[in-house]
């Protein structure tokens, strides 16, 4: 668990720009989604809310005549819950439910010109550092989701929109995957598709 951490740390930490320290939130999101049935056979179902704060790197990483790249950090608070019952025969040693707390550096990937009106096409991607509150996460039949650790990447891949005067308003669809990328004897992923609401001032 100890070398889940600080690799998830380190490949948070690396991208810090000497720009991106004021610790001043330039926004909110605020998510809904659903667990996302990646790995054939496995029966679990969860509800997955998620709340998260971001801070803008505040500097353009490239820009072309088509395209701009950008990036901002995500703190993110998460609650799942299991939509499985008794009917279900759900998993004895499985939770059905978890707190998550993630941090992730994303990039984003933006049209240089609008589509219509003030509206921006974007694409985003990101990997960073997740805690799980539980291990064990409840599906169908005996065996649970047996993540491996309480530390776990966070995989984030969307494409969505900003609108609004200064684009300040943001919809996307998400897909969220968490591994420990074999840092523990076990490692059973778990998967989500979200849809986000972000608002930046």
């Amino acid at each position: 668990m100890k070398k889940g951490l600080i690799y998830a740390g380190i490949t948070s930490l690396m991208s810090v720009p000497a720009f991106a320290l004021d610790l001043r939130p330039d926004g909110v999101s605020a998510a809904y989604g659903q667990y996302l049935p990646v790995v054939s056979g496995r029966k679990a179902s969860y509800n997955h809310y998620r709340i998260g704060i971001q801070w803008d790197w505040n500097k353009e990483l490239y820009r072309s005549d088509s395209i701009v790249a950008s990036s901002y950090f995500e703190l993110a608070g998460s609650s799942l819950q299991s939509r499985l019952d008794a009917s279900d025969n759900p998993s004895p040693d499985g939770k059905d439910k978890a707190s998550v707390i993630s941090f992730s550096p994303v990039f984003r990937f933006s049209s240089a010109h609008p589509l219509f009106g003030n509206t921006v096409p974007f694409v985003d991607a990101g990997i960073g550092g997740a805690w799980f509150s539980e291990k064990d996460l409840e599906k169908k039949k005996k065996s649970p989701i047996n993540l491996g650790s309480h530390w776990l990447f966070e995989t984030r891949l969307g494409a969505g929109f900003a609108f609004g005067s200064h684009q300040q308003y943001a919809v996307s669809y998400s897909w969220l995957h968490y591994s420990n990328a074999g840092l523990a004897k076990l490692n059973e992923s778990i998967d989500f598709h979200s849809v986000t609401f972000a608002y930046k001032w």
